[in-house]
């Protein structure tokens, strides 16, 4: 059984194991106010540098989010870190840990039951930690689909990944932007509880950005897999994983590139809902 399969029978064990027929899902993201969901989350990053040297990190930790209701009847979630543990190796193969300092990092959206943010503010996010609106959407800027699906049905999502720290661009934040294809692999209805058991696919095009470590650029390019699963008595992601590959390739002032020039990212993350 693999991780998130394993965190979902924690939580389906929880509930009646009746079956019943039910051929669509309605996929929509709905909290009374007052609500706080934690969840576990875990990140594992393998880093491959320019040099060629291989870092590896891995941070641990839990979340929160609280539902609120906002001006006009909007749903605001307040998500905020209640803790994280980080691990690293260098290349001379030591690992370090620490209890990373999250007191000031927290983000308050406005979103619709599909996800769709329309306001947001944010206090100080730690670099390299999983992000706090991937914890609560399952993929960055996730949106839900607009209709109802059946088994085999798909819709397709703007999605981000981090670059590496230390990369920048003139004028947005060191991102590249995606878009992902999700397909409702199968349905699993229950008497108090509906399961979608759902698959991610994604490509992250070529996106150019100045190389702040020297003169020149720098080009950011890769991909996304991962799984997903929805519970309509959570009305959210309960479980899921995903790995985001990424490779960065820098150029000389001229355009042109030479040996151990590309750098490669490889990040694996796993989350579910604490009962």
């Amino acid at each position: 059984m693999n991780a998130h399969r394993a965190g979902l029978a924690v939580i389906a064990s929880l509930l009646p194991c009746t079956a019943i027929a039910q051929e669509t899902l309605l996929l929509r993201h709905e909290a009374a106010p007052g609500t706080i969901v934690r969840t576990a989350f875990q990140t594992v990053t393998v880093l491959w540098a320019f040099d060629r040297r291989r870092f590896e990190s891995a941070d641990i930790g839990t979340a929160s989010a609280t539902f609120l209701r906002g001006l006009g009847g909007k749903t605001v979630v307040h998500l905020a870190y209640d803790s994280v543990r980080t691990r690293t190796r260098g290349s001379d193969g030591s690992w370090r840990e620490f209890l990373m300092p999250v007191d000031s990092a927290w983000v308050q959206v406005s979103v619709d039951d599909r996800f769709r943010v329309s306001g947001r503010n944010e206090g100080r996010q730690p670099v390299g930690v999983t992000g706090l609106m991937r914890i609560l959407t399952g993929l960055p800027n996730l949106e839900l689909p607009g209709s109802r699906l059946n088994e085999g049905d798909g819709w397709s999502s703007k999605t981000a990944a981090s670059v590496v720290p230390g990369l920048r661009n003139e004028t947005v934040p060191p991102v590249v932007d995606g878009t992902v294809e999700i397909v409702l692999d199968s349905i699993v209805a229950r008497a108090r509880d509906t399961l979608g058991f759902l698959s991610v696919a994604g490509q992250f095009p070529p996106t150019t950005f100045v190389d702040a470590m020297g003169p020149g650029r720098v080009t950011a390019s890769g991909d996304v897999v991962g799984s997903l699963i929805w519970s309509t008595s959570w009305n959210g992601f309960v479980s899921g994983v995903s790995k985001t590959r990424m490779t960065v390739v820098r150029a000389a002032v001229d355009g042109t590139t030479g040996a151990g020039e590309e750098l490669r990212v490889e990040a694996t993350t796993r989350h579910h809902v604490i009962p």
